[in-house]
């Protein structure tokens, strides 16, 4: 089986959210816990749950992380300048 990334960018290119499609099993749970609305859910009769997760507004997103911690699939990833900042400091 095909692993297919979806890359998302802001417009000020602060932030970045990779979607691995593939893993996505369509729970909603990062729809559900986003809390700028920047993801939704969209019909993909081929998935277990009917439904893969979209990046539907991009520029709302902050990059807070929460849709990559709440997935339980590891199917989201979020860069974002806090992050990194965390990371070089040694902070977790």
């Amino acid at each position: 089986m095909e692993i297919k990334f979806v890359e998302s960018e802001s417009s000020n290119k602060l932030y970045r959210l990779v979607v691995n499609e593939t893993w996505c099993k369509g729970c909603k749970i990062c729809v559900d816990m986003c809390p700028t609305k920047t993801l939704a859910m969209v019909e993909a009769p081929d998935r277990w749950e009917g439904s893969i997760v979209k990046v539907v507004a991009m520029d709302a997103c902050t990059g807070c992380g929460v849709c990559e911690a709440e997935c339980p699939d590891f199917a989201i990833v979020v860069h974002a300048p806090e992050k990194k900042k965390a990371a070089a400091g040694g902070a977790a």
